[in-house]
């Protein structure tokens, strides 16, 4: 072999190495690149999005005092963990291993909150803030870029504002009866939608009422019943309340002051007509002054003389005993002395008392009465056992003052 073709031989040699070299350096370079490219494309999340747009959010309520209800859009949380599995079960490398289960803790760490949710107006701006699993979210591939966001308040009720008064404007109070029996009713003639919806209670009520009393009376009404008609008060409801005093036309002499001399004299004359059968109580009146009583074909023969005035009390229920079952509101008691005589012309003195009950002052100063129909409330031949009947026994239920007609 020649020198010149040894020398061409080495050249031929070096050509190769170098080509060689070239070839290894390009696959290095080409697998380095293809390594880059994986990891890069590994590295790169699936899906970017701002947390807020997996927040649902409800207004309700009036405007002005409206309410953000804030929650998680499942709908929206869905079609974002389906893209997300989607890509990354079609993806040929992965970084980690993740399981079905990773998407519901995912889900299950989202949360939303807002620092202004109520007495909300159409036309606000609301922050959201949420809240997630960060580690999760990486190892989904889910880039969450922002973690609040804005919400515009819409679709809040208009409503009218009516005030304290229109509510009471058309509610009718009466009182009925004759004072202190007085009883109330209440009739809501509005025709306004929320007003009439009302329900208007009596605080603290009593069977009765006397004149001057004060009742009170609540509107009470609800958000619903707000949110249904779009009117609402100017007030709360709980300071909704309006005061109405107890008034009559006439009312049942409390006083002995009230009631007039010249009532108390018609009262005498008129409680002598109750002195008719004396046989009702003669037998009883002539035992009790040891005398025996004759009869006639087996009946008594008593008659009364003409009967005198003695002694008048008038008598006025004490306030804690008004109202009570068989207790009158005054009592006009007027005592009498009588001859009380039988056939044979035996005769002894008697007494009896009638009474007049729950006379009435009117607001013109008149008076309402009735004396028609006297009748003897207690007879007998000591005076002592018809004043206990009608005066010594009502001390607990009336005050007694003695009268002079």
């Amino acid at each position: 072999m020649t020198s010149k073709n040894r020398r061409n031989r080495k050249i031929g040699a070096r050509r190769r190495r170098r080509r060689n070299v070239g070839i290894l350096i390009f696959a290095l370079l080409f697998i380095l690149c293809a390594v880059i490219v994986v990891r890069a494309a590994i590295s790169l999340p699936y899906e970017s999005i701002d947390l807020s747009q997996l927040a649902s959010v409800e207004f309700i309520g009036l405007n002005n005092d409206g309410t953000a209800n804030i929650g998680v859009d499942n709908e929206a949380v869905d079609e974002l963990l389906a893209s997300v599995k989607e890509e990354h079960d079609s993806s040929w490398f992965h970084a980690e291993d993740v399981e079905d289960g990773d998407y519901a803790k995912f889900r299950q760490s989202l949360s939303f909150i807002t620092p202004t949710s109520n007495n909300l107006h159409n036309g606000q701006e609301i922050p959201i803030i949420g809240k997630y699993d960060a580690n999760l979210a990486d190892k989904l591939k889910i880039e969450v870029k922002e973690t609040s966001g804005t919400a515009t308040v819409s679709g809040l009720q208009e409503v009218v504002s009516i005030s304290e008064e229109e509510v009471f404007s058309d509610l009718a109070v009466t009182f009925s009866g004759v004072s202190p029996s007085l009883t109330i009713s209440i009739q809501n003639n509005s025709s306004q939608p929320l007003v009439s919806k009302m329900i208007f209670e009596i605080e603290n009520p009593k069977e009765f009422y006397a004149d001057g009393d004060v009742v009170r009376i609540h509107a009470s009404y609800t958000e619903e019943m707000c949110s249904e008609t779009g009117y609402i008060v100017d007030v709360p409801s709980d300071e909704c309340f309006r005061e109405y005093t107890a008034a009559s036309d006439s009312q049942y002499v409390s006083s002995a002051s009230d009631l007039p001399s010249e009532i108390i004299r018609e009262a005498v004359e008129a409680g002598k007509g109750a002195f008719k059968d004396a046989n009702e109580y003669g037998v009883r009146i002539f035992c009790e002054a040891n005398l025996v009583p004759v009869y006639i074909n087996k009946k008594a023969t008593f008659q009364y003389g003409t009967p005198n005035y003695v002694s008048s009390y008038f008598k006025t229920v004490l306030p804690e005993k008004a109202g009570g079952l068989g207790i009158s509101y005054n009592d006009l008691d007027i005592i009498y002395d009588v001859m009380i005589t039988q056939a044979d012309g035996v005769s002894c003195k008697a007494y009896g008392a009638v009474r007049f009950s729950n006379i009435i002052k009117n607001s013109d100063g008149s008076y309402t009465y009735d004396f028609s129909e006297p009748d003897l409330i207690s007879v007998s031949y000591l005076s002592s056992h018809v004043k206990k009947n009608v005066v010594d026994s009502f001390y607990d239920t009336h005050e007694v003052v003695r009268v002079n007609p």
